[in-house]
């Protein structure tokens, strides 16, 4: 029975380390000591010139693989070397210096096996700094069709992803858009399958000022403005360079410099155009955009509330809540009073 779980692991946990020595020995015990045992702990070295290696020799366990590029070849290469030799049925992510918690495999794989359309589960985590200290983090979105989200957000968060192995494969792995390359795969799985989050909390996910996209501002952008590119490609939409930054300035929440109008634009050619060509479900589509305008007018304080609320073609009365009424209103009288700053 363990060398058959050795030779043909139903998960497997992938971890990409590069100088990863302060904090993989704690990576490493978190997956060892996983209520689930069907994995294989499939580590690539991209490099590494510190005491990395010799942190994960001290581990004996016959679960672990540890593999080597030639070399720093960087996240995108050793994410798909993992890629091509993984043998689990899933690939589950976790970065060296995150911590899975004891129930994260089984609470992903029985989520997964009872949901065979799913092809991405992530979830939830705690925050913590790099002394361990739990931080204020964020939510990801809870549901079980996530799909349409992608189109104007990355709504996981990587290190708590499991992933069907063969989906990935399917449309060609990751591609080079670090540090962005785990939206842009998330986002191209999404375009034929459900992808869900759980409530759950999966990892301690570590915030430091060693993180990749803190560290890679420019080049995170620049990534970002090809895999916009790409969504309204699937759209059908054509390249506008003016589209593109403000689809850019929604995903990362910057309202402030866009005029309003700008916003309900776009929001409605990406509504047109998958009324047209039915990538995503129509309803939950149009829904996400209206909530997503609602979020825009309330974020910049448009004192045009009143009459933008109702926009055609991103209103539907069925979108109406009580809640958006009271808001609604609230704010119209408000940032209409004489006495209202702007």
């Amino acid at each position: 029975m363990n060398k058959l779980l050795v030779n043909k692991p139903y998960v497997t946990v992938f971890m990409a380390v590069f100088n990863g020595e302060k904090y993989i020995k704690d990576a490493i015990e978190s997956v060892l000591n996983q209520n689930f045992t069907d994995f294989e702990l499939l580590i690539v070295n991209d490099g590494s010139t510190d005491g990395t290696l010799n942190l994960i020799a001290e581990f004996k366990d016959p679960r672990i693989r540890l593999l080597h590029n030639d070399g720093n070849k960087g996240l995108t290469f050793t994410r798909n070397h993992g890629l091509a030799e993984a043998k689990g049925k899933y690939f589950a992510i976790l970065d060296s210096d995150d911590i899975a918690m004891p129930n994260r495999l089984k609470t992903q794989v029985d989520f997964m096996n009872a949901n065979p359309k799913i092809a991405i589960c992530g979830g939830q985590a705690k925050f913590i700094d790099g002394a361990d200290k739990e931080i204020t983090g964020y939510k990801v979105p809870v549901g079980d069709n996530l799909s349409h989200q992608l189109s104007l957000y990355n709504v996981f968060i990587n290190s708590t992803l499991m992933m069907k192995t063969d989906a990935i494969r399917e449309v060609g792995g990751y591609r080079e858009v670090a540090p962005a390359e785990d939206y842009d795969l998330s986002f191209r799985i999404a375009l034929k399958n459900q992808v869900a989050n759980l409530n759950d909390k999966l990892v301690a996910y570590r915030e430091h000022g060693n993180n990749i996209s803190k560290v890679q501002t420019e080049k995170l952008k620049n990534c970002l403005t090809h895999i916009i590119a790409s969504i309204h490609s699937s759209l059908s939409i054509p390249f506008e360079k003016k589209n593109i930054l403000i689809h850019q300035n929604i995903l990362n929440s910057d309202f402030a410099y866009t005029d309003s109008s700008e916003f309900g634009l776009l929001l409605s050619v990406l509504k047109v155009s998958n009324d047209q060509n039915k990538i995503y479900d129509q309803k939950l589509f149009t829904n996400f955009l209206f909530e997503t305008w609602f979020k825009i007018l309330r974020e910049k304080k448009e004192k045009k509330i009143l009459q933008l609320y109702f926009k055609k073609p991103l209103f539907d009365w069925s979108f109406v809540t009580f809640k958006h009424v009271r808001k609604v209103a609230k704010q119209a009288f408000f940032m209409n009073m004489p006495f209202s700053k702007n």
